[in-house]
């Protein structure tokens, strides 16, 4: 990765952590914890809006239509949501459950990929009618030939409370915190960090950039880049039928797109983004000015599955997944370079495994086997399929 100018260096005797997000912000708690040396870097506060780990709520689910290969990590996620918050003594998961709704022309069968990962993994969900739903949920409006499917052991998480109460939870146990820019990354036995202010020498690296990765990883050759989303919030007309107790989280999935939504929270209304679609771009040239007709195509789907949510726009925002060819992460040493490890290529889809992928990135900076198989993640997939 790309070098830099000569600038007083450090010895770290641990670990250095490049970007203090959601996964980042785990990874420095995690190895403080086991009492590691850890140096966190990041020139951004918790709650920045340039990254991906901004806003009020994510959705953690369990029984994982993406791949059932992600199950196991997302059950080791709930469990330490519950410790997390215990360590932090605040709440940070609202157990909602989480509803996916899918149309007659929905293309991805995002219902029966729910029933398949629950069924292979032994999870409770329960396949509803499209009445039930209507009846269970009153604000749902659904056609008779609708699938959906509840999921009662999930909800969503605060991701800017999580960040905060990781990096406070990591500077409790020792980690040193600071809010320096990484221009560089040079792999080695000993890999560098290259900073505006210094190089640090570390016996290894985390990098948990968000965006700002496919940059300082653009040596390693990794096929991630960054990619433009927006999410909106509308004031419904009747705040009380569309909060939490009322409402889970939602999933909804038809021949317009993939969309993800949460329910009415105070000062937030009610949440709404695509989750497929976007445009690649890089966080210094991200257009930041929300148009009027993703407002729209947000407004559209809200429509379609709950019309009284569709009232005036409360606020509109950008924010950037960092995407990998085939939709799944890349964690995991850098092929040629074992001292440097990686959570990135996240696809827009990491935030509920914040906790297992901090304790997964502990492990592996610390050259210890990770609890669950994550080989299906591992970067290294990449280079393979170059070679081959």
């Amino acid at each position: 990765m790309s070098g830099a100018s000569a600038v007083t260096e450090q010895r770290v005797d641990g670990v250095v952590v490049v970007g203090l997000g959601g996964i980042g912000s785990a990874a420095a708690h995690a190895l403080a914890a086991r009492g590691e040396t850890v140096l966190g870097l990041d020139p951004r506060s918790a709650g920045h809006r340039d990254g991906s780990s901004h806003g009020a709520a994510r959705l953690v689910r369990q029984a994982y239509f993406e791949d059932p290969a992600y199950v196991p990590l997302a059950a080791r996620a709930w469990r330490l949501w519950h410790d997390l918050e215990a360590a932090a003594g605040e709440r940070l998961l609202t157990p909602a459950g989480v509803l996916t709704l899918a149309a007659p022309d929905d293309p991805r069968g995002v219902v029966p990929a729910v029933l398949g990962a629950a069924e292979r993994h032994g999870l409770p969900v329960e396949a509803l009618a499209a009445g039930e739903v209507r009846r269970r949920y009153p604000a749902v409006r659904l056609g008779d030939d609708w699938q959906a499917v509840l999921e009662r052991d999930a909800g969503f998480v605060d991701p800017e409370a999580t960040v905060r109460a990781q990096l406070r939870l990591a500077g409790a146990a020792g980690a040193e915190l600071r809010a320096d820019r990484v221009v560089a990354i040079e792999p080695g036995d000993e890999p560098v960090v290259v900073t505006t202010a210094r190089r640090y020498r570390a016996r290894a690296v985390v990098v948990a950039a968000g965006p700002w990765a496919p940059g300082l990883l653009a040596d390693a050759g990794l096929p991630i880049v960054a990619r433009r989303k927006v999410v909106a919030h509308f004031t419904p007309r009747d705040p009380a039928a569309l909060g939490p107790a009322a409402l889970p989280g939602f999933v909804l999935s038809d021949a317009a797109g993939l969309f993800y939504g949460f329910p009415f929270l105070p000062g937030h209304g009610v949440r709404i983004g695509r989750h497929d679609g976007g445009e690649d771009t890089t966080p210094e040239g991200v257009d930041r000015v929300v148009r009027p007709e993703e407002v729209a195509e947000l407004r559209a789907a809200l429509e379609r599955v709950l019309p009284e949510a569709a009232g005036p726009l409360l606020s509109a925002v950008t924010c950037l997944y960092t995407m990998s060819p085939d939709g799944d992460f890349l964690l995991g040493p850098l092929p040629g370079a074992p001292g440097v490890v990686v959570a990135t290529g996240c696809s827009g889809h990491a935030f509920k495994f914040v906790p297992a992928l901090g304790e997964a990135l502990a492990d592996l900076a610390t050259g210890r086997a990770p609890g669950l198989e994550l080989g299906f993640l591992d970067p290294a997939r990449f280079a393979s399929a170059a070679s081959a």
